[in-house]
């Protein structure tokens, strides 16, 4: 859990200060219950303290992170408990193997670059070559670091997310894989696509996600000529007049081009999912405001939410459905699509005497547009690939995995519950020891499996 949420991003235990404090020993200084303020709510802290932390310029924890208040009670249990091992005066290491996984052969003599991170500051880089069986190694890497690897191969370029040693963790492992490229067009289609709408007293602003999928076994490089030694591999329709388009997430800026329609990106497509978030926003024109979009790419489902408000709204395109959606205290009304085809249309207009203006009457305004995309889009962040996209995972492994992430649930739970009995003397000491420990001991198993 202390990985899974985050906490490892920015703390090490007994590795010293990383973005945030080394939390060896926190439990000297705080107790359980504060701990889980700490990771429920560190805002309502700052808040009755008077002050935020500060850290050499890096920002103070995030706002909450919708961790369940028994993953919470979980995490600051193992905190008080942790014991850190000896640390390595030499650092960790980072090792794997680039393979080729069109062919299934592995690449020997390309070059893998290696850049180490403090938040968001670059601190340092290093170069490598692949050995003969296609294994690198970067060794003596600081512990409060985070890191990245990239690497090109036949005109494409591959990178990672950036990636931290885990606690305990000496030695971390992976593969990098690589394709054979295509100028030919695969047959790529969105998965799912959602379109997130905020009002603001300035207009509106609008978020879109979007799930492409490559299903070849190669990565498509582009055809078309787009500009100067760039070729296009996915396009983007924007509505008339759309302004301070924002790239959020699986964009590159320095990729893109504008186009007359929207914007078109350079970046190879690799085999698998590539998930994209971007917004931009809508100015007002008497109060009017029109959201007009065009499928471009097979659309298997499409999801767009509007805030709830007294004042209607008009879409054309999608199904509404009749139960509004609450993210964040707010209620949201929802129109769905399946099975879109390019050239399709779907146009949002909001109506009513006034426009925009009577819109706002009645309606709470907020303006966490990007925390909304990054519910919505679950954790893309820290996935285990970045820019190209990662592979597809089987229906199979998706089936033991929200096995395993319901059977944690429950086990948490069951835990909370026996707790519970043991604090009411519904249960003797010995035996709440003994059971706890099985249960501790199968929820580390499940959670070690959902890192593989």
């Amino acid at each position: 859990l202390f990985i899974e949420n985050g906490c490892v991003r920015c703390h090490t235990i007994g590795r010293g200060r990383f973005v945030g404090p080394d939390l060896k020993g926190v439990g000297q200084r705080y107790s359980p219950q504060d701990i889980v303020r700490w990771i429920t709510d560190p805002q309502e802290i700052y808040s009755k303290e008077g002050k935020m932390p500060v850290n050499d310029g890096y920002p103070p924890m995030p706002p909450p992170q919708d961790v369940h208040p028994m993953e919470a009670k979980a995490i600051a249990e193992y905190l008080m408990n942790a014991k850190s091992g000896k640390v390595n005066p030499d650092g960790g290491t980072i090792t794997g193997k680039v393979l080729n996984k069109t062919t299934e052969d592995p690449v020997p003599g390309v070059t893998i670059s290696l850049k180490a991170f403090m938040g968001d500051k670059e601190t340092g880089d290093a170069e490598t070559e692949t050995s003969a069986d296609g294994t690198f190694k970067f060794d003596k890497l600081a512990w409060d670091r985070s890191y990245s690897l990239t690497l090109a191969y036949n005109g494409a370029e591959y990178a990672t997310d950036k990636m931290v040693f885990f606690p305990e963790e000496n030695v971390k492992t992976l593969d990098l894989p690589v394709y054979e490229p295509t100028m030919e067009d695969p047959g790529i289609t969105v998965k799912e696509a959602h379109t997130v709408v905020e009002i603001s007293e300035n207009g509106v602003n609008v978020g879109d996600i979007m799930i492409f999928d490559n299903p070849g076994d190669k990565i498509f490089v582009g055809s078309a000529d787009i500009a100067e030694g760039k070729k296009e591999t996915l396009r983007f329709d924007l509505p008339p007049h759309a302004a301070n388009v924002t790239f959020m997430h699986g964009l590159d800026p320095e990729s893109v081009v504008t186009t007359e329609r929207g914007f078109s990106d350079t970046e190879s497509v690799m085999p698998g999912e590539k998930r994209v978030i971007f917004a931009y926003s809508m100015p007002t024109d008497s109060g009017a405001v029109t959201i007009e979009k065009k499928i471009i790419y097979p659309t298997d489902s499409f999801l767009l939410l509007v805030p709830e408000t007294k004042n209607g709204v008009e879409v054309a395109g999608l199904t509404a459905d009749p139960e509004p959606v609450q993210m964040e205290k707010v209620n949201y009304f929802k129109w769905q699509g399946k099975d879109l085809k390019p050239g399709d249309k779907i146009t949002i207009k909001f109506k009513g005497a006034g426009g925009i203006s009577a819109y706002l009457d009645g309606y709470i305004k907020w303006a966490a547009l990007g925390l909304i995309l990054l519910l919505v889009g679950l954790g893309i962040l820290y996935s285990s690939m970045g820019k190209g996209g990662a592979a597809k995972e089987k229906e199979s492994g998706d089936r033991e995995r929200k096995e395993l992430l319901d059977k944690r649930s429950q086990l948490i739970r069951d835990i909370a519950a026996l707790d519970d009995d043991f604090e009411a003397g519904k249960i003797d000491e010995s035996r709440y020891r003994r059971l706890r420990d099985s249960m501790k001991e199968e929820l580390v198993e499940i959670t070690r499996r959902l890192r593989l």
